[in-house]
């Protein structure tokens, strides 16, 4: 049963080593913990346990592979998602416009970025430039200036109603 004494040599000959070990008393017993998988390797290493230390970093490189994809993974998703919602706001202001005042009444560019929208409801911004041979940025601003008018009727829409 290991005492106090002990437990205190066993940490400070870690700490010879470089490990950060700490002792405490659980069920009436001292014991010796290693919080750090780093330190906890390098006790293994010290040990001569060098096939446990090869089995830890394995874990380790599994688990973070593991991570990396599912980061990739929900930032694939996230972008999906947004990107599917800006094509569903985009195509319902074309549609109000279009239902309202029409098409017609939007210039030439605008018109055609959203004819083009509502025929492709899936095309990335930067594939509809390609279409059109504008950048991904020219498409995403005349998106903008069409929210823009899409807001505006609306708004014109409730100012007629309060009067």
């Amino acid at each position: 049963m290991p005492t106090e004494v002990r437990a205190e040599e066993l940490t400070v000959l870690l700490g010879d080593i470089g490990v950060n070990a700490k002792t405490a008393v659980r069920r009436g017993q001292y014991i010796v913990y290693i919080k750090d998988s780093e330190s906890i390797e390098d006790t293994l290493t010290f040990i001569g346990a060098q096939k446990c230390t090869l089995e830890i970093m394995n874990v380790k490189i599994y688990k973070d592979v593991r991570n990396k994809a599912n980061r990739l993974a929900n930032c694939d998703s996230a972008n999906i998602d947004k990107v599917v919602n800006a094509a569903i706001k985009q195509t319902e202001d074309i549609r109000f416009i279009e239902s309202s005042d029409g098409l017609d009444s939007l210039s030439d560019e605008l018109r055609e970025v959203a004819e083009i929208r509502l025929e492709n409801i899936d095309m990335s911004l930067k594939e509809i430039g390609d279409i059109l041979s504008i950048s991904r940025s020219g498409v995403n601003h005349r998106f903008k200036r069409i929210a823009k008018i899409a807001e505006d009727i609306r708004n014109r829409g409730v100012d007629n109603e309060r009067q």
